[in-house]
């Protein structure tokens, strides 16, 4: 039988340790390996090849964890990745999206609903729990060729906040058809075939994904 082996990166030890307690009485996860920093997590994925990977997207205030994930996605055949993460935001589900991870899970969450996501992962579903909600199982995966550029990135961000393409032309100062052009775009890298689904499918129908009012995209001002 396959030892799982799984690489658990948070800046923070005593998650780290708590993850590492998990992962083991209730996911039958032994091998384990933790690493507090993106340096140090990338020298484990190059080294170990784990099986899958739990990172937080934030890393002593860098946005580290988004390298980690692409890399895991270029570079390991095999290698799942679940972004574990403290924000909820659009534009932190948009970060994930686009660096390949395979499943987002917000910390808010038990630790008996985590452990579904991580056996779940494990066995090929995708799970988005953006803010505690009941965890939505998405068939398939987004291939990590069709990563978004970071306008791409910006504007997945105000779709999730359901913003229309008026607004949107309007935060970002693009004309209403061009913002038309990148939604198409988007949804057609993310396999969804309208905004309806995408967000459905990330919010599980739960109510409307977490999103500041106003809300200021990364990168709107360039």
């Amino acid at each position: 039988m396959h030892c799982v082996t799984t690489l658990v990166v948070d800046d923070q030890p005593v998650l780290r340790y708590a993850l590492r307690q998990l992962l083991r009485d209730y996911a039958g996860v032994r091998d384990v390996t933790e690493a507090g920093s993106e340096r140090e997590a990338l020298r484990h994925c190059e080294t170990t090849h784990p099986d899958l990977v739990i990172t937080e997207l934030s890393l002593a205030g860098e946005p580290a964890g988004a390298g980690i994930c692409q890399f895991a996605k270029e570079r390991l055949d095999r290698t799942a990745v679940l972004v574990f993460a403290g924000d909820a935001s659009p534009a932190a589900v948009a970060t994930a999206l686009n660096a390949g991870a395979d499943s987002f899970v917000h910390k808010s969450v038990s630790g008996t609903r985590l452990m579904a996501a991580v056996r779940a992962t494990l066995a090929g579903s995708r799970v988005w729990v953006p803010a505690g909600q009941a965890a939505p199982l998405l068939a398939g995966a987004v291939p990590h060729t069709a990563a978004m550029t970071k306008r791409e990135e910006d504007i997945l961000a105000l779709m999730l906040c359901r913003w229309s393409n008026d607004e949107i032309a309007g935060e970002l100062h693009l004309a209403r058809q061009t913002v038309k052009n990148y939604a198409s775009r988007i949804l057609q890298k993310l396999g969804f075939s309208s905004r309806r689904e995408l967000v459905h499918s990330l919010a599980s129908g739960a109510g409307p994904v977490p999103c500041a009012t106003p809300f200021r995209p990364p990168g709107a001002d360039g």
